[in-house]
């Protein structure tokens, strides 16, 4: 049942527009939660997720009306994705010390979001290397780089499989925190591992995909770690994330 419109109220708009102003202050003037900022990026994560697996049902992919409302729903997700990571520089910017991350609960994080991620024929196995220092890195950056290599690993596996991170230390100068996400699906050829990091550079199609391996070097680079990428056509890709250890006494767990 259709309702009549409210007349405008002068006095109620101001207020409005005030409180938006206010919020909009507020936003510059208060360092953002981390918390919410990190809830909030993983639940654009799992969106994003969730969007691409209905695009790839038949149902879908075969009724052209729906191609720009999943199109726009993608753009909407990604600009707000954005917006997260305006606020993580805004927030490092206000707090430029470095944090110490536990890796151990990182990846635990990380398992139980990629639950609701992936379809029921991927499995994900996680290994911990005992003794395994904090990384000096951010824990909301680990765990955004992490999930852009296991939704990399999920896609190259339509039939399904098994998709392992194997988390140890390796001793040296400076020690680092050496993260190996393995997959046993399509593989690249060297070509494309060549190219793997450029921006916008996929194999996956318009509009899906180019941004996630980018992001990863980024963020590895800017807490003075590296990335590469081993890969075999036909049998599968290995990742290899390194970053700093924290110079602190090992965590115990």
């Amino acid at each position: 049942m259709l309702s009549a419109e409210p007349k405008a109220d002068p006095a109620g708009e101001y207020a409005r527009d005030s409180s938006a102003e206010a919020a909009r202050h507020s936003l510059h003037t208060k360092p953002p939660t981390a918390g919410t900022v990190h809830d909030l990026g993983n639940l654009i994560q799992i969106a994003l997720s969730a969007l691409n697996r209905i695009a790839r049902e038949p149902d879908v992919s075969v009724a052209p009306a729906l191609e720009p409302v999943i199109g726009s729903a993608r753009t909407a997700l990604l600009r707000a994705g954005a917006l997260v990571r305006e606020t993580i520089s805004r927030a490092q910017e206000s707090h430029p010390e470095i944090e110490e991350t536990n890796v151990g609960a990182c990846l635990i994080e990380v398992e139980a979001l990629i639950r609701y991620a992936c379809e029921p024929h991927i499995q994900l196995e996680v290994r911990v290397g005992s003794g395994l220092p904090r990384a000096k890195c951010d824990r909301l950056g680990l765990q955004n780089a992490v999930l852009n290599l296991l939704f990399n690993a999920r896609d190259a596996m339509p039939g399904g499989g098994l998709i392992l991170i194997d988390a140890t230390v390796v001793q040296g100068r400076p020690t680092l925190i050496e993260l190996r996400i393995v997959d046993r699906g399509i593989g690249m050829t060297q070509q494309t591992v060549a190219r793997a990091f450029e921006p916008f550079f996929t194999t996956k199609g318009k509009g899906r995909g180019g941004v996630g391996l980018p992001m990863v070097k980024h963020f590895a680079a800017e807490h003075g770690g590296s990335v590469e990428i081993e890969s075999i056509l036909g049998a599968g890709t290995t990742v290899i994330l390194r970053v700093p250890a924290a110079p602190s006494e090992l965590d115990a767990g």
